[in-house]
């Protein structure tokens, strides 16, 4: 399978249909995702992160999934000659968080219930949605070792809470040797 759709497999798992006139994936069934890419914007739109949400939701979100490292091995299989390569796509989902929230704690507060939101997602199909074999399992040979999350420390100004956490897992395909 081509990195290309391995990753829009993932876009598509995590931001529903893809539009192709935004390049976007809009209809996340995560609840707090406005918007799904798979590649930072020449021009974000602010809009984007409240997307599909209720005019009184407080706290949205963009995800840019990101694959910046890929590895590829020999499973042999039945002998010397024969056998599937495993292809390991380390991948991080790099969540943008935008709160109208009074306090900087409620927004952190949803920061950690976007995880929660997205790790339920996840473990609901380990194939994210048929885009790979599996994702976020432990893979000693390759580095992939479960879902890991990394924190910004969020910042306010002008009663905006701008916050960052990156969620990283380790997806896996098999290909014909």
């Amino acid at each position: 399978m081509p990195i290309q759709d391995a990753l829009d497999g993932m876009c598509r798992y995590f931001g529903g249909d893809y539009d192709p006139v935004t390049r976007t994936y809009r209809s996340s069934p995560v609840t707090g995702v406005g918007v799904v890419r798979r590649a930072w914007p020449a021009d974000p739109r602010q809009e984007d992160y409240f997307l599909g949400m209720d005019p009184g939701a407080r706290t949205g979100s963009v995800i840019v999934i990101w694959i910046p490292r890929q590895h590829e091995y020999r499973r042999a299989i039945g002998g010397e000659h024969s056998g599937v390569k495993q292809i390991v796509y380390d991948t991080l989902l790099n969540v943008y968080l935008r709160s109208r929230t009074a306090y900087a704690e409620d927004a952190q507060d949803d920061a950690y219930a976007l995880r929660d939101a997205l790790v339920a997602h996840m473990r609901k199909d380990r194939t994210l949605g048929e885009s790979v074999f599996q994702a976020g399992e432990h893979v000693s040979e390759s580095g992939g070792d479960g879902i890991d999350f990394e924190y910004s420390q969020p910042s306010t100004k002008a009663g905006l809470t701008k916050g960052f956490f990156t969620m990283r897992f380790a997806a896996v395909e098999f290909t014909e040797a």
